[in-house]
């Protein structure tokens, strides 16, 4: 039995080949419709296997001419094609007369089975078969028709989505977004661009873009001229050129344009899209981030300076005592542990006094250096006084807290502070408290950790006391 392959790709066409002639058939090539026709009256063949969109004469027209033959209408034909895929397509096929209708790819093993099923029915039905009408012009015509139709209007359909989705995805951009073809005629534009232009968005579109820019009557050519339009589509490089527009209005406008290349499945540039940047409003926007950048800095600096003890950097006393309330709150609920330290120096008023507030104010932050790299990385400190300082230490149970005090105390006192003319030796005096569960304010804590550093005091300083509950 003879098979006829009608299919414009050369590939399909030879593993078809192959296939059919390793099973014993005998198979002719035609690369489409046109050849197939010819080829179906020479070589009289069993069957045909048929590709459907073809270069001048596609598959539903040779199936056609196929039904019209009074010597080929008997010939089965199956479709093999990868192109149509919706339902309507199959439903016309089966009306005009195909035996099977197969999608690409298929397994060889199906391809084998459906012309061999085929081919034995073409076999049991031959006698009724052939007493059924060809398919007259005019049915073949309408139905051939209506499948164009189809096509058509489903093709408008899926254009106006494709449109209507690049318009929004234009209008999204806040830059100025335009596409150009190769004939200089704008295709698509934005609002923003036609508000730099002071044009509105409809006046734009089917205009040349030398005829709306820059107002001429042809392309701009010459040696005085920088266009960048024939590197974008003679090269398909993507540039950013700085321009001078006109406006509606006759105002220069000075653009920074980034244009790319839009370009084809063959990768030929048919169209250009660029975005256009007004320079001046790019520096004024420019300008307001740095103005927005020193406000951030400035206002964090505020709050920095709101809550930090200008001389020592440490937390001030209004931040401390905010942060005790919190912490306070949170220790009562579940009923966890909290300590405070209270620290005082020691004859600080007779450190002001004979070397100066000058020598005072180094004390001061060098003490406060000491007391921070002395703590650990959950407890908080803040300057509460002229030379008093308040440790909160979260978690933690009286013996702990003591533990940090005395290591406050050692550290502090380990080195004298100089500067290079005076010298002392200063030490610290240490209360400390932990909260009590008939605690109701954390003023109560605040207070107890205040009389055990009174009572240091008083036991002669240089030591860290602790108070009862």
């Amino acid at each position: 039995m003879k098979i006829l392959v009608v299919d414009d790709e050369r590939t399909s066409r030879q593993l078809l080949r192959e296939l059919f002639l390793a099973e014993g058939y005998d198979v002719v090539l035609a690369e489409d419709g046109e050849e197939g026709i010819a080829k179906l009256e020479a070589e009289q063949p069993s069957l045909v296997i048929s590709d459907i969109l073809m270069p001048r004469v596609d598959g539903f027209q040779l199936l056609r001419r196929i039904r019209e033959s009074s010597t080929l209408k008997e010939v089965p034909v199956i479709f093999f094609t990868g192109t149509y895929l919706d339902k309507k397509d199959e439903e016309f096929a089966n009306e005009i007369g195909v035996s099977r209708y197969l999608m690409k790819p298929a397994s060889p093993s199906e391809l084998i089975r459906v012309v061999s099923e085929v081919l034995a029915e073409d076999k049991k039905s031959r006698q009724s078969r052939s007493s059924l009408p060809s398919l007259e012009e005019p049915i073949f015509l309408k139905l051939y028709n209506e499948r164009l139709v189809n096509k058509l209007k489903g093709k408008v359909v899926e254009s106006e989505r494709a449109r209507l989705s690049l318009e929004h995805i234009m209008e999204g951009i806040g830059d100025g977004v335009i596409v150009i073809d190769r004939e200089y005629t704008i295709l698509h534009a934005n609002s923003a661009v036609a508000a730099s232009l002071v044009f509105e968005k409809e006046d734009l579109v089917g205009k040349t873009c030398y005829e709306i820019i820059h107002n001429r009557e042809a392309p701009c050519e010459g040696p005085e001229v920088v266009c960048h339009l024939p590197a974008v589509f003679d090269k398909g490089e993507t540039v950013k050129v700085l321009h001078t527009h006109m406006d509606s209005e006759g105002n220069e406008r000075h653009i920074e344009i980034t244009a790319a290349p839009v370009k084809d499945s063959r990768g030929d540039t048919f169209a250009m899209v660029e975005t256009h940047r007004d320079i001046m409003e790019k520096q004024r926007d420019d300008e307001l981030v740095k103005l927005v950048k020193k406000l951030n800095e400035a206002q964090t600096h505020l709050k920095y300076m709101a809550i930090t003890d200008e001389l020592t950097g440490l937390k001030n006393r209004r931040y401390i005592v905010e942060r005790l309330d919190e912490e306070f709150h949170r220790a009562k609920r579940p009923n966890r542990p909290l300590s405070l330290i209270m620290l005082d120096i020691d004859h600080f008023k007779k450190i002001n006094d004979v070397h100066g507030h000058l020598f005072g104010d180094m004390v001061l932050k060098t003490i406060a250096s000491r007391i921070k790299e002395s703590l650990r990385k959950h407890d908080l400190v803040g300057r509460v006084g002229g030379e008093e300082f308040l440790v909160i230490c979260p978690e933690s149970g009286l013996d702990e807290s003591v533990l940090v005090a005395e290591r406050i105390r050692r550290i502090v006192n380990a080195k004298a502070i100089s500067d290079g003319m005076a010298e002392v030796s200063v030490t610290l005096s240490a209360g400390v408290a932990v909260i009590d569960q008939e605690d109701k304010r954390a003023d109560a804590l605040l207070s107890r950790a205040d009389t055990a550093l009174y009572k240091a005091k008083e036991a002669g300083r240089n030591r860290v006391v602790t108070l009862p509950r």
